[in-house]
């Protein structure tokens, strides 16, 4: 089977949707021909590169979606790559949710259209909600992230071809190695904290859905607001750095530019807290489980699908008082009790969201609607 895989998440961009887009992809190469049309303008438009089992295009992106759109059909209509394609897969952004169901419909191609976090949040309360409503009514099959989303979609009785394709990750390229440990204790040492400093990690690209003005503002009225060290691990909007310092919190700034690097700041935190409003399922909860990390977190999204008051702290959304509470409880837990849920958490991952069962989800929806 060839698979066409279409998306503006993958590298070389950055990103947990990225990370999760290159992993699918590899995975499902070592299954079937996997050719990804990439839309974006970080390398020359259209070139094109053999890769094990596949080929990979890069498509360009204009200012108008609806040029860039009737470029790519343009281009891709009478390609080899596209007479030779079993199944059209539209992978978590707009431009996917505006044009690959019609185009795998003109071409005759089922279409399996992938939710991810942000995608349907955000399509289906906009102005132009028709796009995302017309690729989920004719789309051959829709794959959602999380069971969150699998409800609600379902519940528009647009089409009944709803599947759970949560997230996964390798557990073998996340091992630590000693160049980590030492990173991660020349990271801590020059942050000059008392040893009774807790350091709790904001990680990832960290956009207003992600609820950190909130996680802020609680945390300040907090026990721990003088005893806490917020460590912000990526991408950062301004006014975020201006509340911490509004709020006279103990904080610092990095954006990692190698894993080993990522995975060292990880190391440096006591826990991650993953406050969302509305979120897939964050590959941050995953990366920090596999390193031992506890975990802070809201019940938004597809996180309830991973977290449970066994292997985390939970809090519910906008509630003052059970973020309080939550991290009161952070506070009083022993540290071996900690590391407890930490390691319950892995292990959950380990037996339920491995690449292996995130890979056969797949393969049975290409089974199903290529049949």
């Amino acid at each position: 089977m060839t698979i066409t895989w279409f998306t503006e998440n993958y590298p070389p961009h950055k990103g947990g949707m990225s990370r999760s887009c290159d992993r699918i992809v590899a995975n499902l190469r070592q299954h079937h021909r996997v050719d990804v049309f990439h839309f974006t303008n970080k390398r020359p438009a259209f070139t094109q590169e053999a890769h094990d089992n596949g080929t990979y295009v890069s498509m360009p992106i204009f200012e108008d979606t609806s040029h860039t759109l009737n470029v790519l059909w343009a281009f891709i209509k009478d390609h080899e790559l596209i007479k030779s394609s079993a199944v059209f897969t539209a992978f978590g952004s707009h431009l996917c949710l505006k044009g690959i169901t019609l185009m795998g419909n003109w071409l005759q191609k089922p279409v399996m259209i992938c939710f991810r976090g942000n995608d349907f949040d955000t399509a289906i309360f906009s102005n132009k909600k028709q796009d995302v409503l017309y690729a989920t009514e004719n789309a051959s099959a829709m794959a959602c992230v999380t069971s969150e989303k699998v409800t609600r979609i379902k519940a528009m009785q647009l089409n009944p071809n709803v599947y759970l394709t949560p997230n996964s990750i390798n557990f073998e390229n996340w091992q630590i190695l000693k160049a980590d440990v030492d990173l991660a204790e020349t990271l801590k040492a020059s942050l000059h904290l008392k040893e009774s400093i807790m350091v709790i990690g904001l990680i990832g690209f960290l956009k207003q859905k992600k609820g950190i003005d909130f996680f802020i503002d609680v945390l300040r009225k907090s026990e721990l607001s003088k005893t806490v060290h917020v460590h912000i691990v990526g991408d950062i909007e301004p006014h975020i750095e201006q509340d911490l310092k509004d709020h006279q919190l103990s904080y610092s700034t990095t954006v990692p530019t190698s894993k080993t690097e990522l995975i060292a700041n990880y190391r440096i935190c006591d826990a991650v807290a993953v406050p969302s409003i509305y979120d897939g399922m964050p590959n941050v909860i995953f990366e920090a489980a596999t390193l031992d990390i506890p975990i802070i977190a809201s019940k938004a999204g597809g996180i309830p699908d991973v977290l449970t008051e066994e292997n985390a702290f939970l809090f519910d959304m906008f509630s003052e008082l059970s973020l309080l509470q939550s991290l009161s409880a952070f506070k009083k837990t022993a540290p071996d009790q900690r590391q407890l849920k930490a390691k319950r958490l892995k292990t959950r991952i380990k037996t339920s969201f491995t690449t292996a069962q995130e890979t056969q989800n797949y393969l049975a929806i290409f089974n199903q609607i290529t049949q």
